[in-house]
């Protein structure tokens, strides 16, 4: 089912939180979302703990370029250089079998981590899990990126709740 946010909402979010709008309750906006040939994006409800979460679709056979260029959503976030964060959101993998798909994560255009769709155990398939990333920020300007890539035509991948916050 997809769904609309509420254009005047004001999104809560934990305190010194770099990442506006990490529940996606105000819809897409400021996350940018870069759709490939046979993928599509929407915000989609039920959330995790709210009422809506950012969805990648795979509507048919993966295009050529997807392991080079692959779907993804990202967010430009302001942060201090040379401090330490951490990331963390929430994933759903409906299914768990090797194909199902992943999702990578960059920060400024780096990779830094990978979750795959049985990491967490055939009875998380369905259900929201956390993932924890910590780094040092490099730049003030920083790029947060969620990459998606699988094998499977009718995959579907959640993620919700992402924030950045400093270590100390």
């Amino acid at each position: 089912m997809s769904s609309t946010a509420s254009p005047t909402c004001t999104p809560t979010r934990p305190i010194n939180d770099a990442v506006r709008n990490g529940g996606f309750e105000c819809g897409l906006s400021p996350w940018v979302a870069e759709d490939i040939p046979n993928t599509t994006h929407r915000i989609s409800s039920p959330g995790d703990a709210s009422n809506f979460t950012y969805e990648f679709d795979q509507k048919g056979p993966k295009d050529d370029s997807a392991d080079m260029h692959p779907a993804a959503v990202s967010q430009d976030i302001v942060l201090v250089s040379g401090v330490p964060y951490k990331l963390r959101f929430r994933t759903n993998f409906p299914k768990c079998n090797a194909r199902e798909g992943l999702v990578g994560v960059m920060i400024n255009y780096q990779p830094v981590y990978t979750i795959g769709s049985c990491d967490n155990g055939e009875e998380s398939a369905g259900t929201f899990q956390d993932n924890l990333v910590q780094f040092f920020a490099r730049a003030d300007s920083t790029n947060v990126r969620f990459e998606f890539l699988t094998d499977v035509e009718d995959a579907v991948i959640k993620i919700d709740n992402v924030s950045v916050i400093p270590l100390h």
